[in-house]
């Protein structure tokens, strides 16, 4: 069965750092699969704050502030712990849906992968109701897939995309910018969790 895993990932200072600050991250972005979290994330997000800046002061190698690091560190692991806790449950046993929180799988659970997932070749972008401010998507199923990452963003832009998880293969993006051209693109997410983006394809919201 798939659970997310902690100690390799969080042995060091950085990986500690580059662990949770990724859960937080993917966590929020995928809010909709376990909105039950949500206090969870806060705690989290409060601990790596207060590591770093407790990591900052005893770069100095005051022993006082080493040892409050150190105890830090102690309160961020459990407050990860107990966040892949929830997300374990919630996922019952779907190696996507742990994927989707930012923590990575144990090596049973990966061991387990159909492969890379094929490239989408089949997106299309529509404005089906005019005035709504609302493009409709949607991309040819892949069976193995258990998620579909559909991701958008203003077109001619460098901004980040906006990643956002279905079940289906077919997803509304609401509240977009009259007049605005968007650029999509979609990733089946299946039990392998490097990504195989479709072409971009562009549509202007009317």
């Amino acid at each position: 069965m798939a659970k997310p895993i902690l100690h390799s990932k969080t042995s060091t200072e950085s990986t500690l750092i580059q662990y949770a600050t990724n859960v937080i991250k993917s966590s929020k972005e995928n809010a909709t699969l376990f909105p039950e979290v949500a206090d969870k994330i806060t705690v989290l997000e409060a601990a790596l704050a207060d590591y770093t800046d407790l990591k900052t002061e005893a770069s100095f190698r005051d022993i006082r502030q080493v040892a409050n690091k150190n105890q830090q560190a102690t309160i961020l692991k459990q407050a990860l712990y107990d966040l892949s806790l929830h997300i374990e449950s919630a996922a019952k046993g779907d190696p996507t849906v742990i994927l989707a929180a930012g923590f990575m799988l144990n090596k049973n659970a990966a061991g387990t992968s159909v492969g890379q997932s094929p490239k989408p070749n089949d997106l299309r972008a529509l404005v089906t109701h005019p005035g709504t401010n609302t493009v409709q998507l949607r991309v040819a199923p892949w069976k193995h897939s258990r998620l579909y990452q559909f991701e958008y963003r203003k077109a001619n832009s460098m901004n980040e995309w906006t990643a956002v998880l279905s079940t289906k293969s077919r997803l509304a993006i609401t509240a977009l910018e009259y007049l605005q051209e968007y650029e999509f693109r979609v990733t089946y997410l299946g039990s392998t969790p490097t990504p195989n983006y479709s072409e971009i394809v562009r549509c202007a919201v009317v």
